[in-house]
């Protein structure tokens, strides 16, 4: 008899949380229904959005889109925690990019705080005030003459850096067909663009390249070899950054914070973050120390 009320306080409350969440779905879908200019997409489910197709193609997100794409056509959505209008054709992103009445590009939420890039930058920077800046600033850096020539010079010698981890991967005469490499062009030229940008954001060149040589060849490349170890590094926690923005994206807060096996992967991606700000701004200081010890008229 003493038990009695505190079963039926148990199968209350039991009741209760299914009462509240079979009306939080019923209202999502009432909302996702009747949401303005309905596009096609993904199908998504309370809470996790779509998630699920994350973890059907393993985390790859680029496969993810991919696949919307063969599957939806040029304009399609998805829907996490905020709508999501994704754009694949040029006409539509020109327009999009152009200058027009609307200067916000990317919605406020929550993660772009946590990842620390709100107020920052150009892409999702929506304070006016510290967009017009940069992008100003972006603007006289990459207009210049000069730079405009440094980055003709340095996109002619990557790439022939390029070409000849290429020549001793495939056209030695000892390697027969069947044992040549295959290459993987996205892999590479992501390696090649790490070092491209590294050298025109900084003044220091990386590694990335003779890197990711030394992962697949029998051949290494010695020169350099704690730089090219740090530009391995680098570059991989870049990558992951670079996933991980899509992560913050599509995963709800609630998930990032409290769910232990989506906190992981939340915390892994801002350790990464913490990591490649570090070994960027060691570069930076030391470029720019060497700039202030560079006597007027010799050149750097």
């Amino acid at each position: 008899m003493i038990f009695n009320p505190l079963e039926n306080f148990e199968i209350n409350a039991l009741s209760l949380l299914s009462t509240v969440l079979m009306i939080y779905v019923a209202y999502y879908y009432y909302k996702y229904f009747t949401r303005v200019n309905p596009l096609p997409g993904p199908f998504p489910f309370p809470i996790i959005g779509t998630f699920p197709y994350a973890v059907w193609f393993k985390g790859d997100i680029p496969k993810f889109y991919k696949y919307c794409y063969k599957k939806y056509g040029d304009i399609y959505e998805t829907n996490n925690f905020y709508r999501c209008i994704v754009l694949c054709r040029a006409e539509y992103l020109e327009i999009f990019l152009s200058k027009n009445m609307y200067w916000m590009r990317c919605p406020n939420y929550e993660g772009l705080k946590e990842l620390g890039l709100e107020g920052k930058g150009i892409v999702y920077n929506n304070n006016y005030k510290s967009w017009i800046f940069n992008h100003h600033f972006f603007n006289q850096a990459i207009l210049s003459p000069k730079f405009t020539n440094e980055v003709i010079d340095w996109t002619n010698e990557l790439f022939s850096e390029l070409e000849s981890y290429w020549d001793k991967l495939l056209l030695k005469e000892k390697i027969s067909k069947e044992n040549k490499i295959k290459l993987d062009l996205i892999e590479w030229f992501s390696h090649y663009t790490t070092d491209m940008i590294n050298k025109m954001l900084t003044g220091k060149r990386s590694y990335s390249m003779a890197a990711y040589f030394n992962t697949i060849s029998d051949e290494k490349f010695d020169n350099q070899s704690a730089r090219v170890e740090d530009s391995e590094k680098l570059f991989q926690s870049i990558h992951k950054i670079h996933i991980g923005y899509f992560f913050f994206f599509i995963v709800p807060p609630f998930l990032r914070h409290y769910v232990p096996f989506f906190k992981n992967i939340a915390n892994d991606i801002l350790q990464n973050i913490g990591f490649a700000n570090q070994k960027l701004d060691t570069i930076i200081k030391k470029r720019r120390k060497e700039i202030e010890d560079t006597v007027r008229g010799q050149f750097l």
